[in-house]
């Protein structure tokens, strides 16, 4: 329900929490601890993270979701 509002309202560009962290392979908890630290960048929509697809796709290819850090890329 929750996509079909948001892809109606032009939001096709993002994802929220829950998938984003599916993609992640992360709990949803420690995804919104990311945004809130600013980690991960997103907006907050009525209460709800929005995170753009693109900037999941550049986290997520630096993101090691053992350790919970950051990929340093040599």
């Amino acid at each position: 329900m929750l996509f079909k509002t948001t892809t109606m309202l032009g939001f096709e560009n993002y994802v929220n929490v829950p998938e984003a962290a599916r993609q992640l392979s992360i709990h949803e908890e420690s995804l919104r601890r990311l945004l809130r630290l600013g980690t991960l960048p997103g907006e907050k929509i009525g209460g709800q993270w929005f995170i753009d697809k693109e900037q999941l796709a550049l986290f997520a290819a630096t993101y090691d979701a053992k350790t919970g850090r950051r990929r340093h890329i040599i």
